[in-house]
C-alpha cells in the first residue's frame, strides 16, 4: 500500500496560522483544533472592543466583559494544543505551497503543551486565517473617546436594552447624514426620547419626516464637546445649550486593523476584504473572517462565521492531502 503524504510530516510546520486573538479567531482556532489540526494563533491583544464594559447580546453568556468572554476562550484552547503566541504578526509571505509567519515580541509557543518541536526562525504554515478585525473611527468631537464603550456606544441591538426608556441622543458623523438618519430611528425603537444631533449636517425634508414620525427630535448645531459623567452624558453644543442623555450612540467610520490582507494581494470590497462562503479570500491558502470580511457582524456572529470557515478550511486542506 503507497504511504499518503501529508504536511503533518513536517515537524517544522502547522496546518494553519489564525492571526487574531478576538473571538472570530478563538473560535477559528477552536474549531481548527478540534479537526485534529495543528494550530499556531497570534494575539496582539488589541482586540476591537477592549474599552468596552461588556459584551450584549451573546447566547449563553450572561454580559461578561471583553478580557472574560476572551479569556474563557483560550482556555478552551488550551485542551486542544494550540499554541497562543502573544505577539503582533509584521509580515505573511508566501513560500512553496504555504506561508512564512514574521512576528515581533513573540513569546513563543507552550512547547510542553505543543509537543510541537521549536524552529529557531519563522512558523511555517499551509493555510492564514485573517481574523484581525476592525478599528473605529469616531466623531472628530472632544470628549467622545473618553468614555468609549461605556456611556459612548455604537450599536443599538448591543448596548440598547440596558439604557431602553431613557433619555438618549445619537450623533451623527459629519458628511454621513445618511447613516446619522438611519442609527437614529433604528434608536427610537429603545427609547421614545431620542435626539438626533447631525454636528452641523443638514436634512433633507424627507430625512426630517420620517424622523419626525418616529417621534426623535433634530439638532443640527455642531456639537462643542462632550463630557461623560457617572450615569449619563452631558453633550454641549455650540448655541450654549446642554443635552442630558442617559446614553451617547455614535455614527462611526470602520478601518481595516491590519494591512495584511492588503499586501498579500487579497481583494478588498467597500473596505471589507472579499470572502465567498467559506471564507476563501481571493490568494488561495488566505482566508478571512468575522469583522475583516464583514464589517456588520456583532460577537456571536463574528464566531459563527469563523466557524463557518473553519470547516471550509479542514475540507479544502483534506482534500489536498487527498
Amino acid at each position: 500500500m503507497s504511504q499518503v503524504f501529508s504536511y503533518n510530516d513536517h515537524v517544522d510546520a502547522y496546518d494553519v496560522a489564525v492571526i487574531g486573538g478576538s473571538v472570530a479567531g478563538l473560535q477559528a482556532a477552536l474549531t481548527l483544533a478540534r479537526a485534529r489540526r495543528r494550530v499556531v494563533l497570534f494575539d496582539d491583544g488589541q482586540p476591537r472592543y477592549r474599552t468596552a464594559e461588556h459584551v450584549h447580546n451573546y447566547l449563553g453568556v450572561e454580559d461578561p466583559s471583553p478580557g472574560e468572554l476572551l479569556a474563557i476562550g483560550r482556555r478552551q484552547l488550551e485542551e486542544y494544543g494550540v499554541d497562543v503566541r502573544k505577539t503582533h504578526v509584521d509580515e505573511v509571505t508566501a513560500a512553496g505551497d504555504g506561508f512564512v509567519i514574521g512576528t515581533s515580541g513573540s513569546d513563543g509557543p507552550d512547547q510542553a503543551r505543543s509537543g510541537v518541536p521549536a524552529t529557531g526562525g519563522p512558523d511555517r504554515v499551509r493555510a492564514v486565517v485573517l481574523a484581525t478585525g476592525l478599528r473605529d473611527e469616531l466623531p472628530d468631537v472632544p470628549g467622545v473617546a473618553d468614555s468609549w464603550g461605556r456611556l459612548v456606544v455604537a450599536c443599538p441591538h448591543c448596548h440598547g436594552w440596558e439604557v431602553r426608556d431613557q433619555p438618549l441622543v445619537q450623533l451623527g458623523m459629519r458628511g454621513l447624514p445618511d447613516r446619522s438618519v438611519a442609527r437614529a430611528l433604528l434608536l427610537s425603537r429603545w427609547s421614545s426620547e431620542v435626539v438626533l444631533c447631525t454636528d452641523g449636517d443638514e436634512l433633507t425634508d424627507d430625512q426630517q419626516t420620517r424622523l419626525g414620525k418616529a417621534g426623535v427630535r433634530v439638532r443640527t448645531e455642531r456639537v462643542e464637546s462632550v463630557q461623560p459623567g457617572d450615569d449619563q452624558v452631558r453633550v454641549l453644543l455650540t448655541t450654549g445649550e446642554t443635552l442630558v442623555p442617559r446614553a451617547l450612540f455614535v455614527v462611526v467610520r470602520q478601518h481595516q486593523q491590519s494591512d495584511l490582507a492588503v499586501r498579500l494581494g487579497c481583494a478588498i470590497v467597500d473596505g471589507a476584504v472579499s470572502v465567498d462562503d467559506g471564507g476563501r479570500t481571493t490568494v488561495p491558502g488566505v482566508y478571512a473572517v468575522g469583522t475583516t470580511a464583514v464589517p456588520a457582524l456583532f460577537a456571536i456572529g463574528a464566531a459563527g462565521h469563523a466557524s463557518t470557515a473553519a470547516v471550509a478550511l479542514h475540507a479544502d486542506l483534506l482534500e489536498q492531502e487527498l
